[in-house]
């Protein structure tokens, strides 16, 4: 059984230390853009290197031939009077053993200084360094005995054929200095300079790219190792110190010509938008939903606060989702945006802004509690928008007004759900946070560090706050997916799915939700369904004014009717029909 060593992403068997091969996969697959793009540059800057530093070199060459001049006895007069010998001229190549002693010396110091000597009063009359004669002198075995090429190669054409011709004319008399048996002998003639180089503009660029993207690997490696982020929900759970209330898996849409790449579906995410979420999304708030319910039996809590360690979790689609499905069971909710930096609700249930009513008019004493509610219909919940941007946010939202407006709350909903800015970037929600009964802490996959989240979720503890538990966003929906399918909800839309399509008119009949009566009181019952399907609720009464809402389940249809203060106007509103239920 593997166990991960936390703070590392290097995993222990038995076997020993193995690192995590799919987070690091992942990574190199999600940062392939940048791989490819450095080592694009590097390629691209090789090649310029290349062409810019490239020098051509002149090569010229000759074959010379080393013989031994011997002397052969062709006819013996020793046993006769008066008689002389004769004599044959023979010769012969030395092997390459023998003549590689003569080859080293074209390169030693009397023979350089020769070279240099003749070259320095010859037509161009330029003196070279006899270093620099050295460095352009080089010997070729041709792999026949008695036989090597000489090479002189330059920057300098002219110096090429000049130098060559110096050799041929000094090297040989050098040599039978030595061994007057020696001949050396002209075997190929100098051959005129050519150049002997390229630029390997080519060849630099693959090496460059190859540079550039083993340097990101690099990187992306040693970050995968030192970075501790929450991937799966079994590392939420084991690394972090908090109740898992959830898991809401990433929504993302295959696009492309082979179905390569995937995009998230633009705009708001609301379990109410079933073209667009898919069902474990659905599923997955409706788990949260019930859980919050035994909370609220057990511990009597009914104002929750959404946080996470950083922005870009998923706090603003979690508090609107949660309050949606809780209004969806026939509870009152008010959403309540407390994120005065960046707001978000309005723009996630599709609503203008309205800087008239809020939670800042309110402090400001320009709109009341009653007029700064706004009720959606379209989602069944209410919501308290910021009715604005302050720069100062903790000191708006650490005033006695805003307790209030929360105490109010209390004495008229079932849940109040405040989505508020992230809590290790400021403060605005160790403010708002003491007001409620608890917080919802959000954890996004592959996003926070774990110490970052522990280091956060210990500050809240640390101030008095009750953690509800934790929701795992944009996760990669192993754990739902598996469940979903084992159970068959999946597969052709699931049983649920049927059911939802089904077109006859059900036996038993559905059941409405009752509208809601809404101002400073209470709320409608349910309405339950008889005959072909149809049902009838009846709102509360309410202070304000009413407002009859009611939902229709299978092939139902409710009917709601509020009833509020007769000066106000009262409404009756045909229920939804809902299709996954």
């Amino acid at each position: 059984m593997q166990e991960m060593d936390v703070g590392k992403n290097i995993y222990y068997n038995e076997s020993g230390p193995s690192l995590d091969m799919g987070r690091l996969a992942k990574n190199l697959l999600s940062k392939l853009w940048a791989i490819l793009l450095v080592g694009a540059i590097f390629s691209g800057a090789a090649f310029a290197i290349a062409k810019a530093t490239y020098v051509e070199n002149y090569r010229t060459s000759m074959t010379l031939g080393f013989m031994e001049t011997q002397y052969v006895i062709v006819k013996d007069y020793s046993n006769s009077k008066n008689s002389t010998p004769q004599y044959r001229e023979e010769t012969k190549f030395y092997n390459n053993a023998v003549i590689s002693r003569y080859q080293y010396l074209i390169t030693g110091s009397e023979m350089l200084y020769n070279i240099q000597k003749t070259l320095a009063e010859d037509e161009v009359g330029k003196e070279y360094s006899t270093s620099f004669i050295e460095n352009s002198l080089s010997i070729e075995d041709t792999g026949i005995d008695g036989f090597f090429r000489i090479n002189v190669t330059s920057t300098d054409e002219g110096y090429c054929e000049r130098a060559l011709k110096v050799v041929l004319e000094e090297f040989p008399k050098y040599i039978q200095s030595y061994d007057n048996t020696i001949s050396v002998k002209l075997i190929k003639n100098p051959t005129a300079p050519v150049i002997c180089n390229s630029d390997d503009a080519i060849t630099k660029a693959i090496y460059g790219f190859i540079l550039g993207a083993v340097i990101v690997v690099f990187i992306i490696f040693i970050m995968t190792i030192t970075t501790n982020t929450v991937l799966t929900l079994e590392n939420l759970r084991r690394e972090v110190n908090v109740t898992v209330l959830g898991s809401i898996p990433l929504l993302e849409k295959k696009s492309g010509l082979f179905n390569q790449k995937k995009k998230t579906p633009q705009g708001s995410l609301l379990i109410t938008d079933t073209a667009k979420v898919s069902f474990a999304f659905v599923e997955s708030f409706k788990a949260i939903r019930t859980k919050l319910e035994n909370v609220k039996n057990e511990k009597g809590y009914k104002v929750f606060v959404i946080t996470s360690t950083y922005e870009d979790e998923g706090k603003t689609t979690v508090a609107v989702n949660i309050a949606c499905s809780l209004a969806q069971k026939g509870k009152s909710v008010l959403l309540i945006d407390s994120d005065l930096r960046k707001p978000a609700v309005l723009h996630a249930v599709g609503v203008k802004s309205d800087t008239r009513y809020g939670l800042i008019p309110i402090i400001k004493g320009t709109s009341t509690y009653v007029d700064s509610i706004k009720f959606i219909k379209s989602l069944g919940i209410f919501v308290l928008p910021t009715g604005g941007i302050s720069l100062k946010s903790t000191e708006v939202l650490d005033t006695d007004k805003v307790k209030s407006v929360i105490e109010q709350a209390r004495k008229e909903f079932d849940y109040i759900i405040i989505d508020s800015p992230p809590a290790h970037v400021v403060s605005d929600s160790m403010v708002i946070a003491p007001l409620a009964d608890g917080v919802i802490y959000n954890v996004r996959r592959d996003y926070a560090k774990v110490a970052e989240i522990n280091r956060t979720l210990d500050e809240i503890r640390g101030a008095d706050i009750d953690i509800i538990g934790a929701v795992f966003t944009m996760s990669a929906g192993e754990e739902n997916s598996r469940y979903y399918r084992r159970k068959g909800y999946l597969r052709y839309g699931g049983y649920y799915g049927r059911y939802a399509r089904r077109k006859k008119k059900s036996s038993g009949g559905g059941y409405g939700y009752g509208g809601y009566g809404y101002g400073n009181n209470g709320y409608g019952g349910y309405g339950y369904g008889y005959g072909n399907g149809y049902g009838y609720g009846y709102g509360g009464y309410g202070y304000g004014y009413g407002n009859g809402y009611g939902y229709g389940y299978g092939n139902g249809y409710g009917y709601g009717y509020g009833y509020g203060n007769p000066k106000k106007n009262s409404e009756s509103d045909k229920g939804k029909k809902i299709d996954n239920e």
